[in-house]
């Protein structure tokens, strides 16, 4: 019987996506940082993966956030909301320490084009606006600053907290760069401390344990 062209796409990818994907896995793991090393570097005993966390917000402002991000720079997403009183839930793809510094990473398969050129910085900067990326790492940084001073002796941020990484997986390879000679699908970001107390403070207080 003649097979059909939809059987063939099934068939094809059958075939191709798990050499696909283990390629892009490859990519992802042998792309070096901003930082200067690669994810490959980093064992398994020094990673959280899908970090849960809850944040207290027992009056939060949708004005106070906006306020906070214009005043530190950030550009503010769509907030549609009065005030919040409970608890702000989230998980965290990837935490994981190198070199006694902690990182937040987020997996991201957006698809901005193809090629290297669309995952370069100016397009990585324009998609972490309009998706609202920068809320949710600066709101990430607070949880896991929140989690180091609780369980890391003499934590101090600007020495222990190495930053956010968001890839964009899509376009992360290891040879491909953008005009300025970073790498592609990597965007690195640090908050300041003042921003992240600003936050903080916006939230319940931190419960220092017993």
């Amino acid at each position: 019987p003649t097979r059909r062209s939809s059987d063939l796409i099934a068939g094809d990818a059958a075939t191709l996506l798990p050499a696909m994907l283990d390629r892009m896995l490859g990519d992802v793991l042998h792309t070096p940082l901003p930082a200067g090393f690669t994810l490959a570097q980093v064992p398994l005993q020094r990673r959280l993966v899908e970090l849960e966390f809850n944040l207290p917000a027992q009056h939060l402002a949708a004005g106070d956030l906006a306020a906070a991000m214009r005043d530190h720079g950030y550009p503010v997403p769509a907030l549609e909301f009065g005030a919040l009183e409970g608890y702000l839930r989230g998980f965290i793809d990837l935490v994981f320490e190198h070199d006694g510094r902690f990182y937040v990473l987020d997996w991201k398969s957006n698809h901005l084009g193809d090629g290297p050129d669309p995952y370069g910085q100016a397009h990585l900067k324009a998609a972490m606006t309009g998706n609202g990326y920068h809320l949710q790492y600066l709101l990430y940084t607070v949880a896991v600053h929140r989690y180091l001073q609780q369980r890391m002796a003499g934590y101090q941020y600007d020495r222990h907290f190495g930053g956010v990484l968001y890839l964009f997986v899509r376009g992360v390879r290891p040879g491909w760069r953008d005009a300025a000679g970073a790498a592609t699908g990597v965007y690195a970001h640090k908050p300041s401390l003042a921003m992240v107390e600003r936050l903080s403070a916006l939230l319940e207080p931190l419960r220092q344990p017993a």
